[in-house]
């Protein structure tokens, strides 16, 4: 074989190793180790490198097709075959739908759970981290600034003084700064929820996540047992007490209703089981419901609090939950 055909033999081998990395990665179920043995494989040859960036833009551009479409974009004639060529249409679609964000989250977060799992770690400064289901968080500390991004999910952090450093947790453009205290933030879509269920933290958003406290125009300080809220982009809402106890049930694994709207009830259980709840009938989506339910048994726990309102759960394993 002359030296074009062995280049081309492995630019193919790596095109076909960079797919299957991106299906998994995209699976979210990598462990540590597979996620040590992609990034050697990544960083082994220039070449490999190159074929997953190429592999990770093709599955970002069909993440803009409508999944409703006949056809898809072509690849790039020298990849032609493959594992992805039978892939059309929907379903095509629902993995591009899912791959670009999940592939970012493997390769920025320090610290990951999967769906229906917590995790429990200390921090290089002793400050202990409880993760919720499906959450990541970057660790990013720096001389005199303790800083933790929560990528997605929710976490507790119980903080330990720090020698003049502040701790700061960031999500969605906004954080919490506290120095001896313990705090929740939760941040799905474009909103963050901030709880301190001991001492009190400085709330603020929008603002420069390396901007010291002083300089900020939309701060808030809440106390122990307040709870206060922000989205994307705008200030922090008016704190509110809260049942620390109650918002922070999951930590031993329940989730606790109390006239919840069943849609919103449905919703948070949806965080622990792998499969999206679809509420097809949403004649009762306002009813309260008031409900202690197992997180280790979510998917039971959907199907009793549908019974409550007369419908009925119906799961399709690995594709969604129909509740009606």
């Amino acid at each position: 074989m002359d030296e074009s055909g062995k280049e081309k033999a492995v630019g193919d081998r790596a095109a076909r190793d960079a797919r299957d990395w991106v299906v998994r990665l995209a699976s979210g179920n990598m462990t540590d180790a597979e996620l040590a043995r992609f990034k050697a494989w990544r960083e082994a040859i220039p070449e490999h490198a190159r074929a997953f960036s190429r592999e990770r833009e093709f599955w970002r551009r069909l993440d803009a097709v409508d999944p409703r479409a006949d056809r898809l974009p072509a690849p790039p004639a020298q990849r032609r075959m493959g594992r992805r060529a039978v892939l059309t249409g929907a379903a095509a679609a629902s993995i591009a739908a899912v791959a670009a964000p999940k592939i970012q989250l493997m390769l920025t977060a320090d610290y990951r759970t999967a769906v229906g799992e917590h995790a429990e770690f200390s921090l290089p400064d002793g400050t202990r981290v409880t993760l919720d289901t499906d959450s990541a968080l970057a660790l990013r500390f720096r001389p005199g600034l303790r800083l933790v991004e929560l990528l997605r999910g929710e976490a507790v952090f119980d903080i330990v003084p720090g020698d003049d450093a502040p701790f700061r947790v960031t999500a969605l453009d906004g954080g919490a700064d506290a120095v001896d205290a313990a705090l929740a933030m939760r941040a799905l879509g474009d909103a963050a929820t901030v709880t301190v269920a001991r001492g009190a933290a400085l709330v603020f958003c929008p603002a420069a996540v390396d901007a010291p406290p002083m300089s900020r125009l939309f701060a808030l300080e809440i106390g122990e047992g307040r709870q206060t809220r922000y989205v994307r982009g705008r200030a922090p809402e008016p704190p509110v007490a809260v049942d620390v106890e109650q918002t922070l049930a999951w930590r031993t694994g329940r989730v606790i209703f109390d006239g919840r709207p069943f849609a919103d009830a449905l919703a948070e259980l949806g965080r622990y089981v792998p499969e999206p709840i679809v509420l097809t009938n949403r004649s009762r989506a306002q009813d309260p419901v008031s409900a202690i339910v197992s997180i280790r048994q979510a998917g039971v726990a959907v199907a009793a609090l549908a019974r409550t309102q007369g419908l009925t759960a119906r799961r399709i394993p690995g594709v969604m939950i129909l509740v009606g």
